[in-house]
């Protein structure tokens, strides 16, 4: 799990599957104004196969590790 205090952008932001230009993570916003838990990063590394849980239909999954 990765903890980002207010302001702070994630430093997966850049290869994170889940932060596209169409689709942009709340954890990458330097303008968060907020504490942001990331469930799908550990250690330094992005899950892989883990799904989010806003996923629903058990077909979403994290593509990079």
């Amino acid at each position: 799990m990765l903890i980002l205090e207010k302001g702070v952008v994630c430093p997966h932001a850049a290869i994170c599957p889940h932060n596209t230009t169409h689709v942009v993570c709340y954890g990458a916003r330097a303008d968060r104004d907020n504490k942001f838990t990331c469930d799908l990063a550990t250690d330094g590394n992005i899950i892989e196969g883990a799904r989010l849980s806003q996923d629903q239909t058990g077909k979403m999954k994290v593509l990079m590790e």
